[in-house]
């Protein structure tokens, strides 16, 4: 069964029908459903999104949620001295990438395209096996479909 990781601007744009890609959120996570995906948040991500959004509003119960531990925080040491090394350091982008990975996540999926350089300088100097998903390109060009 394949694993969808969702950040934390994916949470705003599908939960906000004002934002720009609110539809390609939506369709995305009707995508993930429907191929009866394991749809993963982060702790992280949720403490981030209730800074403006409250828990409530989240649809948890479509949701796996994370909880951040060693595991996580000895490999996004890895990550971040590989970013701070390149002068790219964001520390909530590292900690999720290192979740993502540790937890052998097939998708990353994000609204955050400045997070993608940040993504290809773990690929290139580190492991990292998960696919980066931007949802400014609709789903069914990220996976082929028809419609």
């Amino acid at each position: 069964m394949k694993k969808v990781f969702l950040d934390t601007h994916f949470l705003i744009k599908l939960l906000n029908n004002q934002e720009a890609l609110h539809q390609h959120a939506r369709a995305y996570f009707k995508y993930f459903l429907e191929e009866k995906m394991v749809i993963i948040v982060s702790a992280l991500s949720i403490g981030e999104y209730c800074v403006h959004g409250q828990l409530s509003h989240l649809p948890l119960k479509n949701l796996q949620t994370l909880n951040y531990n060693v595991i996580h925080a000895v490999k996004a040491g890895r990550y971040g001295a590989v970013a701070l090394a390149n002068r790219a350091v964001i520390t909530n982008d590292i900690k999720l990438f290192a979740q993502a990975e540790s937890e052998k996540i097939d998708y990353y999926v994000t609204a955050d395209t400045g997070s993608k350089d940040i993504y290809d300088l773990m690929r290139r100097e580190d492991t990292v096996s998960y696919t980066f998903i931007d949802i400014h390109t609709p789903v069914n060009e990220t996976f082929g479909l028809l419609f």
